[in-house]
């Protein structure tokens, strides 16, 4: 072996066993033991001496250049590495030297005898089968007591044997991981390709991966040292994550335990850093997550993972749960966890914050088994609510149940939806219809429109709307529409959802001002029906719009009767929303535009009434009086 060729075999070895002595440590130690062997030679009588004094003085010096390698050992260690002090627990477990085991295939030289040298395996009993000596223990021992052993063994045969021992590949480790992993256990984990030896992240990785519920700053590993005791040590893998420590990624030794603690508070931030780990749990195709409290449909769901993710996200579970709804309480999010104790995890979100700073660390991912639970808010905040029906956290635009009852047109259950809803004609047989057209989420002005709109009567600042909570309570929300008429306060008008019903009461006194703002509200009726009684063309209900004035309805009902109304004056009859009766009359003049006096606005169910004029009241009158006398005369003229 020349001189190039041993020290690339020098470098190769130590490539693939980082753990073992770089040739410059094996140099001292080598020259040393040679240099003792050669001085105790002459005192062997066990076999001749067949080399010169020449040749053994020429043997030390190559011994020294060429630092033919007698074991391969562990690296030096760095003062910084080495624990100070053996308490429970230590920072980083000592670098010590790899002890043989069945199934770890070693390199055998002895110098200047080939017919003994060889390639061996290490077999199930802890032995090698060596030429001519036969089987020679070496179970647990490390590559220098091997050497040692196998020197030993041949000093019958060769006088001062010259043995080198390297490792050439290392046996399969057989290690336990427990805590936080997806599949705790004991693992066969054999060396990586090129013999590399395996680290505790590629352990972890075996093991399935961290779970989101592991507090790696604790990762706990315990290890029998030189001494036969089991010592504990710490490794702290978030360093390895965010600082690049790999010291904490250390290379695994036979028989190793390695415990992943829980971690006792989850910070959202770390565990979106953690799910992006190349250590943390395997993805899968879909998650099996509970999604409960206000959202559309609450119950067990697959959630699936997003392209490039190892876990599913919170958001997402929402949406595959259909959304949340208006009574959702976002800044109180709970994820319950089930962590490797068997205890409840429970982790509080801020899905305000994520919406509203886009604070993603609030968005966390999700593991096998979680539940979300999304609670009920005490007090509907009508801005916030309309932020969140227009977030991507909401429930997608759909039809909804709801029932209007109160000052309405047509009271009773009607399905309506995000548009400016109109009613059907399924409205005017029987209370029940729907609004249609695409449109934002539906509201209380739009569900009122479809029943029609509100009445004169009705009190628009007391509006209630009755909703069902997830928890089974009765929640009711204040809806003040004279507020969004007047200052255009869009939040009151409150966002539905499936199963609320709206109250519109009566209002106690509505002054005439009131009335006409009502009447020409968005959500006030379309159409109204007014009575017209007396002398006109056509009497009866008449349908005019609303707001309409008085002059409006007379010419419905076909205008005055030429020959027998009372054309100056009508009498115009309402019912008061306090329950009585007003009736004024009322100087008509069809070239006058709205006003209280000649040309008042009308309100649904008003009666006009045209008397008859003087002339055909005195008509009346006479017909009355002579119509007995006729009929007496028509009687006799019969008779004879």
């Amino acid at each position: 072996m020349d001189n190039t060729q041993a020290r690339n075999n020098t470098q190769a070895r130590a490539n693939r066993f980082p753990d073992q002595d770089n040739p410059e440590q094996q140099k001292g130690r080598h020259a040393f033991k040679v240099f003792e062997q050669i001085k105790m030679i002459g005192k062997s009588t066990k076999r001749p001496l067949t080399k010169s004094a020449a040749d053994l003085t020429m043997l030390a010096i190559w011994s020294v250049v060429l630092s033919v390698p007698v074991i391969a050992q562990t690296p030096v260690i760095e003062p910084n590495q080495l624990p100070t002090q053996l308490t429970e627990f230590n920072t980083l477990p000592p670098q010590t030297a790899y002890t043989l085991g069945a199934g770890d295939r070693v390199r055998i030289d002895i110098f200047n005898v080939p017919e003994y040298s060889g390639e061996f395996q290490v077999l199930v009993d802890g032995t090698l089968n060596l030429p001519v000596v036969g089987s020679v223990l070496v179970q647990g021992k490390s590559l220098e007591e091997a050497s040692g052993i196998v020197s030993a063994e041949y000093v019958r045969y060769v006088k001062r044997p010259i043995v080198t021992l390297s490792l050439l590949s290392a046996r399969p480790l057989q290690i336990v991981i427990s805590g936080e992993v997806s599949r705790p256990g004991s693992y066969r984990i054999p060396t990586n390709e090129g013999g590399q030896a395996v680290t505790l992240t590629q352990a972890i990785v075996q093991a399935g991966g961290v779970t989101l519920g592991a507090d790696v700053r604790q990762v706990e590993l315990k290890r029998r040292v030189a001494s036969s005791q089991e010592q504990a040590f710490k490794l702290n893998l978030r360093d390895l994550l965010l600082k690049n420590d790999i010291n904490q990624d250390i290379t695994l030794r036979d028989g190793d335990k390695i415990f992943i603690p829980t971690v006792a508070q989850v910070n959202p931030e770390e565990s979106r850093k953690l799910a992006d780990a190349s250590f943390a749990a395997e993805a899968q195709g879909a998650f099996n997550i509970a999604v409960v409290g206000e959202v559309t449909s609450p119950g067990p769901y697959e959630v699936p993972v997003s392209t490039g993710k190892r876990f599913p996200r919170l958001t997402q579970a929402i949406g595959v749960a259909g959304g949340i709804t208006q009574a959702a309480e976002v800044r109180k999010v709970e994820v319950r966890r089930r962590v490797a104790s068997g205890q409840e995890q429970v982790l509080s979100l801020n899905l305000w914050d994520l919406l509203q700073k886009g604070d993603l660390s609030q968005d966390i991912p999700l593991q096998e088994g979680d539940t979300v639970f999304i609670p009920t808010t005490t007090a509907l905040n009508r801005v916030e609510a309309t932020q969140l029906a227009a977030s991507s956290l909401a429930a997608e635009i759909e039809p909804i149940k709801v029932t209007v009852v109160g000052e309405v047109v047509r009271p009773g259950p009607y399905t309506v939806t995000g548009a400016t809803a109109s009613a059907t004609s399924a409205d005017s047989v029987g209370g029940g219809g729907s609004g249609s057209g695409p449109g934002n989420a539906p509201t209380v002005t739009q569900a009122i429109q479809v029943a029609g709109g509100i009445t004169q009567s009705s009190d628009i600042r007391t509006i209630k709307v009755q909703r069902q909570t997830r928890e089974g309570s009765l929640q009711e929300i204040e809806v003040d529409l004279w507020s969004l008429l007047k200052t255009g306060n869009v939040s009151e008008d409150v966002i539905l959802q499936q199963g609320d019903t709206i109250f519109v009461p009566t209002a106690e006194a509505i002054t005439a001002e009131e009335a006409t703002e009502l009447a020409s509200a968005s959500f006030s009726a379309a159409i109204i029906d007014v009575n017209v009684v007396g002398e006109v063309t056509r009497p009866g209900i008449v349908q005019v719009r609303a707001n309409a004035p008085l002059n409006e309805a007379l010419l419905a009902a076909g205008g005055f009767d030429k020959r027998r109304a009372r054309r100056g004056s009508v009498n115009l009859v309402r019912l008061q929303a306090n329950g009585t009766v007003e009736k004024r009359k009322v100087e008509v003049d069809f070239t006058a535009g709205i006003n209280e006096e000649t040309n008042p606005a009308l309100r649904p169910n008003d009666v006009i009434i045209v008397d008859r004029s003087g002339l055909s009241g005195f008509t009346d009158t006479l017909d009355t009086i002579v119509s007995p006398f006729g009929t007496f005369f028509g009687l006799l003229e019969r008779l004879f």
